[in-house]
């Protein structure tokens, strides 16, 4: 009986290490995806502010206004969406080449 409670006790402290693991591991992810949301919105900032020299004097209410007041937010977001779909049309082309290579060289 004693065995039993042992491998139970066992068992429940392997149960808390794992979801401590789980939980690190959780955070681990979250930051990763923070650090890359991070660099995108800088080197997007920074291409902006190469462009536009003058905005780098901008707060971040007067830089909002700006560009909203700039852009029709459909047509950008439809443009956005060909760049999108060209670039995927493009790469499955590249995709296609390269298997109809591989296929050659078998």
């Amino acid at each position: 009986m004693k065995n039993i409670e042992e491998k139970i006790l066992m068992a429940e402290e392997k149960i808390k290490q794992l979801q401590n693991k789980r939980k690190k591991l959780i955070s681990q992810q979250k930051q990763e995806e923070r650090k890359k949301r991070d660099k995108r919105i800088y080197e997007k900032r920074a291409v902006f502010e190469s462009i536009f020299t003058e905005s780098k004097n901008l707060a971040k209410d007067e830089f909002y206004q700006l560009i909203t007041s700039l852009i029709r937010k459909e047509e950008v977001n439809i443009k956005i969406q060909k760049i999108v779909e060209k670039r995927e049309q493009t790469e499955n082309q590249n995709t296609k080449n390269q298997e109809e290579e591989t296929d050659i060289e078998e």
